[in-house]
Order: C-alpha cells, then sequence, then structure tokens
C-alpha cells in the first residue's frame, strides 16, 4: 500500500514598499498628477539615495507606511499594499517497507 505524498504549505504577508509606491503613482497620475521618486523621498525625509535603496529591495521600514499614507492621503489614503506569497514542499514517499518472511 502507497501512501499519499505528504506536503506542507506556509503563506506570508508583507507590506511592500515598491507596490505601494507604484500604486501611488498610478493613482496620481490618474488624477491628473506626476509624482516623483524624489518628490516621495522629500515628504519621508529620505536621501533618493535611500529610497531608491528601499524601492529596489521592497523593503523599508515599518513606519515610513503610515508617513507615507498620511503625505499622500489623496493618492492612497489608507490604502495597504502587500505581498501575500504561498509556498508548498512536497516530501516524497517514504520507500516500501520489506515484507518478513
Amino acid at each position: 500500500m502507497m501512501e499519499d505524498e505528504c506536503s506542507e504549505e506556509s503563506s506570508s504577508r508583507k507590506e511592500t514598499f515598491r507596490g505601494t509606491i507604484q500604486f501611488l503613482k498610478k493613482k496620481a497620475n490618474e488624477k491628473g498628477a506626476i509624482v516623483t521618486h524624489s518628490q516621495i523621498a522629500d515628504r519621508l525625509n529620505l536621501s533618493v539615495e535611500q529610497f531608491n535603496a528601499y524601492y529596489v529591495s521592497d523593503e523599508a521600514p515599518e513606519e515610513l507606511f503610515p508617513l507615507l499614507r498620511s503625505q499622500y492621503p489623496d493618492f492612497i489614503g489608507n490604502v495597504t499594499v502587500e505581498i501575500i506569497s504561498f509556498t508548498t514542499i512536497h516530501y516524497p514517499p517514504d520507500p516500501p517497507t520489506p515484507d518478513v518472511a
């Protein structure tokens, strides 16, 4: 008798800096405004270099997200942009146990 293949599933959620910035710029554009990375960096009290590092790595301190929403309430307000990732690990079945005679 063969057992079913075993697997584990996991998921995680993470607020995404790059996704939030892209959403902000899209909403601004829809309202006829152009928002640049340097303008956003200035409002967040970040250097352009630090902003770009956060943008490229998609990692930023959590306190930047509420600040970002408060600086651009007309474009992102209370929106939270998250990445949801799912991982499934499949384990092969155990080898058959030999018959004992």
